[in-house]
């Protein structure tokens, strides 16, 4: 069996997991401990995740599907950086083809690499809601062209990122991708693992060469890593599905011992 796809298909779950490319050093728009989705928990935090990744051809069925369960765990946290251990298990039909473990290493960037002097102050309306927001600008340039994302950051809110509008341009001045990402709804009350919690709702856009792929996602600020359901939808340039991941939550625990799916442990001999 040709191990390359499984290697690929684990990057992008690493990818989902952690939040942002695992190429990048530090996701510069999150600027503090309190704001990163991880980092924010206490050590030994965790979560347990199945994710579903099916391949569909021209006549909508599912050609493949590959069945990947993961638990990540929030090793040390500190104000500039936080350590994840990741074990994950490939099944796919029948067989588990694949066992892992890594150890990710990541920054938490205060500074703000790349992001303008210049703060510009709106307000965001989600639904009933309104939040005043601070709109940076990120500019980020590499050897193959430069990346420019205007981003919105509220203080009241998590996550604190609402909205997000990305172009990546290339050395001849040619938009090679662009990504759209909005808190579509917010304050929602949702059922996770039966314990009733305030979500939110958000909707993430990617065009690159004609393709684009939609995420629709439910963040819960109470869940290590925030991200408790997923659906990914690949489409091509003909506007025809190819795949789609879907990610559901198993499990989670605060600390230690603290909580497990959502509830008080009791810890009395």
């Amino acid at each position: 069996m040709n191990r390359a796809p499984i290697k690929q298909l684990h990057a992008f779950i690493l990818i989902l997991l952690i939040g942002f490319p695992i190429s990048a050093g530090a996701q510069e728009w999150l600027r503090s401990q309190d704001s990163h989705a991880w980092a924010r928990f206490q050590p030994e935090s965790w979560k347990t995740v199945r994710v579903t990744h099916s391949l569909i051809d021209e006549a909508e069925k599912v050609t493949s599907q590959v069945l990947t369960t993961t638990t990540t765990k929030l090793l040390d946290s500190s104000h500039n950086q936080y350590v994840l251990g990741v074990e994950s298990t490939v099944i796919i039909g029948e067989q588990k083809v694949n066992q892992s473990k890594d150890r990710i290493k990541r920054n938490i960037n205060f500074k703000g690499d790349g992001f303008s002097d210049v703060v510009e102050n709106k307000t965001i309306k989600i639904g009933a809601y309104e939040f005043p927001v601070e709109v940076y600008t990120v500019r980020l340039s590499s050897k193959n062209g430069q990346r420019v994302s205007k981003v919105y950051i509220s203080k009241e809110t998590m996550p604190s990122v609402l909205r997000r509008e990305t172009q990546f341009t290339n050395k001849k001045g040619e938009v090679e991708y662009t990504t759209h990402s909005n808190v579509v709804e917010y304050g929602l009350t949702k059922d996770i693992l039966g314990k009733q919690m305030q979500v939110s709702r958000v909707v993430t856009v990617h065009e690159e060469h004609g393709n684009k792929t939609r995420t629709d996602e439910f963040f819960c600020s109470e869940i290590p890593g925030g991200i408790l359901s997923q659906e990914i939808t690949q489409t091509n340039a003909d506007g025809v599905v190819i795949a789609k991941t879907v990610l559901t939550l198993l499990d989670y625990g605060i600390g230690s011992s603290a909580t497990i799916r959502g509830k008080e442990r009791d810890e009395t001999p």
